[in-house]
């Protein structure tokens, strides 16, 4: 089977952004640091492709905006905890694209779907027939994760199949969107059901299956062994509508407006000469060049 490589690319800028000194400037003096890391990153991911003679896909996604997402249409609070990319950081951003493509690697952003999105979709739309490799360190998408899928943190070297992700949060990971609206999600503001912690949405799941399943079977839930059964029966009943739109922005679409084939994601040339001048650019020093050359000539 084919290892389909999907990478959060988001992840990988902020943690450069927040480990690399941020005295690095180009040659106009715009900070780059994040720049610098994430094209390291890069060209550790390629090393490792060409040790294992790997010849997988890969595809490499963008977050456009932190507010132009469709779930912020529909739930304006989403990510509002998050302070806004400020000038440097969109800078650094497209500098991270643009090297990506001169490495040779497909890469995508959307206007109104998140990095989540256009993995999923790229991993529905591929299809059975290849093993998603997705590196990242949200743990979030191992919603997408199918038996032979795994999550990879590349930095950390560990990997995550199906069967850790339930582990983790006590659901199967066809659940974990559900698992999320009613528990919340701190990070992206998701509020969840109040008094609905990551064990009691576990053991909802695990006794009715879904959310739908849960309020088909609400009168239920006071015999299932949960403590206060009775009461939390009556929040779920309060809080259904929330409930269900939160499930509505927690679900990673599969449906992104973009369409992808094998050949498109297959790894290219490295362009050389546009790594040089890139490098000339950002004051980036010999060892970016020569990890590239050293690429460049297996």
């Amino acid at each position: 089977m084919v290892n389909l490589y999907l990478i959060d690319a988001s992840i990988y800028i902020f943690r450069a952004y927040f480990s690399m000194p941020s005295s690095m400037t180009d040659e106009n003096g715009e900070v780059n640091h994040a720049v610098y890391g994430f094209t390291q990153f890069l060209l550790d991911f390629l090393q490792f492709q060409n040790d294992e003679a790997d010849a997988g896909l890969v595809s490499v996604a963008f977050d456009e905006s932190l507010n132009t997402c469709y779930r912020n249409a529909i739930f304006p609070e989403y990510k509002s905890n998050r302070d806004e990319p400020d000038d440097n950081m969109i800078y650094q951003v497209s500098c991270c694209q643009e090297v990506t493509e001169l490495l040779g690697l497909h890469f995508l952003s959307l206007q109104d779907y998140e990095a989540d999105d256009i993995i999923g979709t790229i991993a529905h739309q591929m299809g059975d027939e290849y093993c998603s490799v997705i590196l990242t360190r949200d743990k979030d998408l191992g919603q997408l994760l199918k038996r032979d899928d795994v999550l990879w943190d590349f930095a950390g070297g560990t990997t995550m199949d199906s069967d850790a992700v339930a582990e983790k949060f006590g659901v199967r990971p066809d659940q974990i969107a559900d698992y999320l609206a009613l528990a919340g999600d701190s990070v992206d503001n998701i509020p969840g059901v109040n008094g609905v912690g990551g064990k009691t949405a576990a053991a909802l799941l695990t006794a009715f299956g879904s959310i739908d399943g849960l309020y088909a079977r609400l009168p239920e839930v006071s015999d299932i062994g949960i403590r206060g059964g009775k009461k939390l029966r009556e929040k779920l009943e309060a809080a259904k509508d929330n409930v269900l739109l939160y499930r509505s922005i927690t679900a990673i679409s599969l449906k992104a407006p973009l369409s992808v084939h094998h050949d498109l994601l297959v790894p290219g040339a490295i362009d050389i000469s546009g790594i040089t001048s890139f490098c000339d650019r950002m004051n980036f020093g010999n060892r970016i060049r020569d990890r590239v050359r050293q690429l460049s000539e297996i």
